[in-house]
């Protein structure tokens, strides 16, 4: 399972977001996220992944694939 599968079965299990069909493009502002549920997703990632994730990055990052490459990135950072 890729990370963005990881984190697309993630908001499924822990966010209500309804009916959505949940892809790497899905965008955080079409499932209505805003900055509280943010705060604990990134709580959430940092805790799964090892890795510090923090709201405003997620922001940036938009999309489910975007922060899958975020946690990718900053996880390689580390075992390097």
């Amino acid at each position: 399972m890729t990370t963005t599968q990881q984190i697309s079965a993630l908001i499924e299990k822990t966010f209500d977001v309804g009916d959505a069909e949940l892809s790497g493009a899905t965008d955080f502002e079409s499932l209505e996220f805003d900055s509280l549920v943010l705060v604990e997703l990134a709580v959430i990632l940092t805790r799964d992944y090892g890795v510090e994730i923090t709201d405003e990055e997620l922001a940036e990052a938009k999309t489910i694939e975007a922060t899958a490459a975020l946690v990718n990135s900053k996880s390689r950072t580390l075992t390097a």
